[in-house]
């Protein structure tokens, strides 16, 4: 029983260690205004969401192309995205293209649109 309590006071004793130290390094951090290690979860989050997004966007089927040819003069099979066919070659070349950055942009965020500004623009 001893050795339960020991282990319990010494884990209560790294836990609050660790807690004192992530504070300071929030509160460091948190005033010079630098990105600190929790926004870490953050950055992962919306960049695991990003290329979900363009996997997603990029998802294709095969057709037979016939303008287009092999050096027998058989007609081609051509991976197209489902997004071509949606919106058109063009646009859907480009939502593909600006998919990850365009997702990233959104789901970081950027010191203007700080909360703690509220609309009173960069200090």
């Amino acid at each position: 029983m001893d050795q339960i309590i020991l282990q319990i006071l010494n884990g209560l004793d790294k836990g609050s260690a660790y807690a004192l130290i992530a504070l300071g390094l929030t509160l460091i951090f948190g005033t010079l205004g630098v990105v600190n290690f929790a926004h870490g979860a953050l950055f992962m989050m919306g960049a695991f969401c990003a290329v979900t997004l363009s996997r997603i966007l990029t998802t294709s089927h095969t057709i037979i192309d016939e303008t287009k040819k092999d050096f027998l003069g058989k007609p081609l099979k051509v991976e197209v995205p489902y997004v071509n066919d949606w919106f058109g070659p063009e646009t859907g070349g480009t939502l593909i293209d600006w998919a990850v950055p365009l997702f990233d942009s959104i789901c970081h965020p950027s010191n203007d649109t700080d909360w703690r500004h509220h609309g009173t623009g960069p200090n």
